[in-house]
C-alpha cells in the first residue's frame, strides 16, 4: 500500500490466503502428528457441538467491543465516516488477522483512503494503537488470571516490553522520520494516558469475551480447567503468537496453548490438541470468516457508491 495513492487494498489477499492455508495446514499435521490422529478424532468426537455457536457468539461480542475502540480513535483524529460503512471496513480488516501481529489490518487504512480519501499517514497511527491496546489489554488479563502464581515475572516482562513501545511512540524521535507527516502527531494523540488507560480497559474487557469463548471450547471437552487458567491459556498463548511476527502465530500460539493446558489442566497430548483447535476455530479462523464477508460487502458497498470525502479538519 503506497503512502495515499498506492494499489488496492484487497491486491494481495488471495496469495496471503495462499501461504497462510499452507502453513496452518503444516501446523495441523504436525499436531496431529504429536496428539495421534486417531486420539484426536476421537477427542474432538466428545466435543459437545452444540456450544460452538456459543463461542462464537462470544468472539463476536468481543470485536463488537473492539469496533467501539476503533470509532473512539478516529473520532479523536476526526475521521468522520458513515458508522454503517466503518462497520465494514473494521470487519474488513479482520481478514488481516492473519497477518504477522495483525499488521496487515493497516488494510483498513488502504479502505478509508480508497473510499473516503482518507490519508494512510492519517489513519495508520489508529491501527497502531490498537495493537498496542490490544497488547496491554491481553498483559491485564493474564496478570488477573495468573495473579497469585509464579508466573507473574513473564508478564511484568512483557509489560515493560509494551511500556517502551509506547515511550518511543510518544518521545521527538519520531520527528525525525519527516516522511511519515502527521503519523507521529496523530499516534500521540491516541496514547495519551488517560486514553491508552481506558482503551486498555476496553481491551481487556473485549478478549475477556474471547477468553470466555476459549472456556466453552474447553468446557465442551469436560477438561479440568478453571476459567482463570483458561484466561492464562489464551492470553499468553496469543501474546507469543503474536511476538513471534508469524502469520496469525500459526504454531508457536498453537504450541504454547497445547503446553499450557497439559500444564495447567494435567489432561493427555490429544485433549490439549483438541482443545486448542477448538479454540483457535472459535477466534482466529472465525475472524478470518468474519473478515472475509465484511471485505466482500465493503467491495460492494465501494462500488455501488461514489468516493467520498472525510469531513477532516
Amino acid at each position: 500500500m503506497g503512502r495515499d495513492g498506492g494499489r488496492d487494498p484487497g491486491s494481495h489477499l488471495k496469495r496471503t490466503v495462499v501461504l497462510v492455508v499452507a502453513l496452518a495446514v503444516a501446523v495441523a499435521l504436525g499436531l496431529g502428528l504429536y496428539a495421534d490422529f486417531g486420539k484426536l478424532g476421537d477427542e474432538l468426537r466428545k466435543f459437545e457441538w452444540e456450544l460452538f455457536p456459543l463461542a462464537a457468539a462470544l468472539t463476536a461480542v468481543n470485536y463488537l467491543i473492539r469496533f467501539v475502540r476503533w470509532q473512539v480513535y478516529l473520532g479523536r483524529l476526526e475521521i468522520r465516516i458513515p458508522v454503517v460503512r466503518s462497520f465494514w471496513i473494521f470487519v474488513a480488516g479482520l481478514t488481516m488477522t492473519i497477518t504477522p501481529a495483525k499488521l496487515g489490518e493497516l488494510i483498513k487504512c488502504g479502505l478509508l483512503r480508497r473510499s473516503f480519501g482518507v490519508p494512510v499517514r492519517r489513519s495508520a497511527p489508529v491501527v497502531l494503537a490498537e495493537r498496542i491496546t490490544d497488547a496491554t489489554g491481553v498483559i491485564v488479563l493474564a496478570v488477573i488470571g495468573g495473579a497469585g502464581t509464579d508466573r507473574w515475572p513473564v508478564l511484568v516482562v512483557a509489560l515493560a516490553g509494551v511500556v517502551v513501545a509506547v515511550v518511543v511512540i510518544r518521545s521527538p524521535l519520531l520527528e525525525r522520520f519527516t516522511a511519515l507527516g502527521e503519523a507521529p502527531e496523530a499516534a500521540r494523540v491516541l496514547l495519551t494516558t488517560p486514553l491508552l488507560a481506558a482503551m486498555t480497559a476496553v481491551s481487556a474487557l473485549s478478549w475477556f469475551f474471547e477468553c470466555l469463548a476459549a472456556y466453552v471450547c474447553v468446557r465442551g471437552l469436560d477438561l479440568g480447567l478453571s476459567l482463570a487458567d483458561t484466561i492464562v491459556v489464551f492470553s499468553l498463548g496469543s501474546l507469543v503468537g503474536a511476538l513471534s511476527f508469524l502469520p496469525g502465530g500459526l504454531g508457536v500460539a498453537e504450541t504454547s496453548m497445547t503446553a499450557l493446558i497439559r500444564a495447567l489442566g494435567d489432561v493427555s497430548r490429544a485433549a490439549a490438541v483438541a482443545a486448542t483447535v477448538l479454540i483457535r476455530l472459535a477466534t482466529l479462523w472465525f475472524a478470518v470468516a468474519l473478515g472475509l464477508i465484511g471485505l466482500a460487502v465493503e467491495e460492494r458497498m465501494s462500488r455501488r457508491q461514489p468516493a467520498l470525502r472525510s469531513s477532516m479538519r
